[in-house]
């Protein structure tokens, strides 16, 4: 194998597998990344056999050829080399070697043979989105994905078809029992869900880094237990957890007695300020609603105390509510709009916050008890 190739276009398609590799598997060989040259392209392959990624690279190649390396290695040599041009030359003894001007590498590699091959993936149905739609999807929902919980049906994220005014959408779905985020886009295609429709945290880590945020098309394919992701020459395939998501809608208030109206902006930075103070991640943030004013406080028996108070449009009699402040800022940031509206019933009612401008995102904060 013999090539020239972009120095910047191999680091970038070097860094979409870092999340997939596993640098600590049982199996070595899965922190390797399959590189296969053949007439005008290099492609790569990474996998931790419940993901996979391919990507490929427009290369000069003069010899075609295949071999497995280190992907960690690989990338941060390619990261430092001092010329835009990078030489790749592969020997007899599987060793490939990575020259750009003065400088050269050579990394002891693994036939292509002893790579794992990806399952083969049929898919019954596919879906169109856009690349931003998606992004924005998961970066509204990923965070509320548990991470510590031994139950399965909420270590990943619920897809499901909504029907809404404006058409029907694909819904993600994420919670923690701690707060709930969902948010919807809508698609072209046909798509009909299993009952069990649970992404993986980690499938939709890769898939953010993969996204640009453009309008370009990006095309799901649904097989049987696991999904596929075409954008552009970049393929994405995952395996689909094994779990059943809870009833997420018997969480979201349908009643409300309370309706808060805030800016965003000001309600999250007034909570970094307050929550300085916090020692413990489990100890609520005092919200006490007025009309015209919120007053936010932490008192901690140990430091001392802060309060500040911001504007607040209140619809409602005065509440008082306990949040936790590190949840409740993950949820303003996934807001995208310049104000937040927050409903509830009563202090220990589940509170519904959306966006009062945009219909296709929305999230639930269970409350806190407060001292």
């Amino acid at each position: 194998m013999e090539l020239y190739i972009d120095r910047d276009a191999l680091g970038r398609a070097l860094g979409r597998i870092q999340r997939v590799v596993e640098k600590r598997s049982t199996q070595p060989v899965l922190a390797n990344v399959l590189l296969h040259a053949r007439e005008g392209l290099l492609r790569l392959t990474a996998t931790d056999t419940e993901v996979a990624y391919i990507g490929q690279v427009d290369a000069n190649v003069s010899s075609g050829g295949e071999v497995a390396v280190e992907a960690d290695a690989l990338f941060r040599i390619v990261r430092k080399l001092p010329e835009p041009t990078v030489h790749l030359t592969l020997d007899d003894k599987q060793r490939l070697t990575i020259t750009a001007g003065r400088a050269s590498f050579t990394l002891n590699g693994l036939s292509a043979e002893e790579y794992p091959a990806l399952p083969p993936f049929e898919a019954r149905e596919r879906a169109t989105v856009r690349d931003g739609d998606l992004l924005r999807a998961i970066e509204q929902t990923a965070f509320s994905i548990a991470t510590e919980d031994v139950r399965w049906g909420i270590n990943g994220a619920h897809i499901e078809q909504v029907d809404t005014d404006a058409g029907p959408r694909l819904r993600l779905v994420a919670t923690d029992r701690h707060r709930l985020a969902t948010s919807q886009i809508p698609f072209e295609g046909q798509v009909a869900f299993p009952a069990r429709m649970l992404v993986p945290r980690k499938a939709l880590g890769v898939l953010q880094n993969l996204l640009s945020g453009s309008d370009d098309e990006v095309t799901l394919g649904f097989g049987e237990g696991a999904v596929q992701v075409r954008r552009d020459t970049d393929q994405f395939w995952f395996r689909l957890l094994d779990g059943e998501f809870p009833d997420y809608k018997a969480v979201i208030p349908s009643e409300h007695s309370h309706t808060m109206l805030l800016d965003r902006a000001e309600l999250d930075a007034t909570l970094d300020r307050v929550t300085i103070l916090l020692t413990e991640r489990a100890r609520p943030v005092r919200f006490a609603f007025a009309d015209g004013t919120l007053t936010v406080d932490v008192e901690n028996v140990d430091r001392g105390k802060v309060e500040e108070a911001l504007p607040c449009e209140l619809d409602g009699e005065p509440i008082t509510v306990g949040f936790n402040g590190r949840y409740l800022r993950e949820v303003l940031r996934a807001v995208h709009g310049g104000r937040v509206r927050m409903q509830l019933s009563h202090a220990l009612a589940p509170c519904l916050v959306t966006d009062p401008d945009v219909e296709d995102a929305f999230f639930v904060v269970m409350p806190m008890r407060l001292d």
